[in-house]
């Protein structure tokens, strides 16, 4: 499936009172439906592309699954994904439709503040210097942003190398197929850095600390419930990352001055 589309738009130059037809590239959004063992459990809105990683991403994020080995059989079938799960007990399916711009429910917001302790208690430490590398890179390599201007980044990296890249419409799905990216490659997620282009909800917060990340940096703004989601579910996050500067928002201590 395609993920821009190209079409002819009127384009306005109010400063020059010029008015002309021009070839534009919009990204492309459909609807995914997910089934598991079944039924129907979700209707993403997402840009049709790296599908299974998204899948594998959302099943991590969403605690339906803790390792793809429970995953017994997946297919892809036009826009809809079935995903067959070893277990059988009865799993709570909600079939919501889960919109590109979605924000921290109060469903996420109860989750967070059952946890007792940190679930992620990862020692990794990496320099701030390179964080800030890190985000250069990835937006050098957002093609779809750069031919549309409409799509959310996500990347994780691994000994500050990039492991797995993923673009969508919906800055959550973008981390949802980064995780699975990374997952399928096998890297080990506990010592490595997720850097996202969006704002940063308790939602996402949760999402990354499930996957076992560390730390979270974004070159936007956080929003009050992902600081107070990861100062209680022990993620490092970090807001405002451009440039050699940053903020960050909670367990400073994973980050070096250099």
């Amino acid at each position: 499936m395609i993920s821009t589309f190209k079409t002819i738009v009127k384009k306005l130059d109010l400063n020059k009172g010029l008015a002309e037809d021009v070839l534009d590239e919009v990204a492309v959004e459909i609807p995914l439906k997910l089934y598991i063992n079944g039924e129907a459990y979700a209707t993403l809105m997402v840009t049709p592309n790296q599908l299974k990683e998204l899948t594998i991403g959302f099943l991590i994020s969403e605690g339906v699954i803790k390792s793809i080995d429970e995953i017994k059989e997946f297919k892809i079938e036009n826009s809809f994904i079935k995903v067959e799960l070893r277990k059988k007990e009865k799993l709570s399916l909600p079939n919501k439709v889960i919109l590109t711009a979605c924000t921290s429910s109060e469903e996420f917001l109860n989750q967070i503040l059952n946890f007792e302790k940190p679930i992620v208690e990862s020692n990794y430490v990496i320099k701030a210097s390179k964080i800030s590398e890190m985000l250069e890179e990835c937006i050098k390599k957002a093609e779809i942003y750069k031919a549309t201007g409409a799509t959310h980044f996500a990347g994780i990296f691994q000994n500050e190398e990039l492991k797995a890249f993923s673009e969508d419409v919906g800055r959550h799905n973008a981390v949802d197929k980064a995780i699975g990216l990374a997952i399928l490659k096998n890297v080990e997620l506990q010592k490595t850095v997720l850097i996202s282009s969006g704002r940063q909800p308790a939602d996402i917060v949760l999402k990354v600390a499930k996957a076992g990340i560390p730390i979270l940096a974004s070159m936007r703004a956080p929003l009050m419930s992902g600081v107070n989601a990861a100062r209680i579910l022990g993620v490092t996050l970090i807001g405002f990352a451009r440039k050699l500067r940053m903020n960050i928002y909670s367990f400073p201590e994973r980050i070096l001055l250099g």
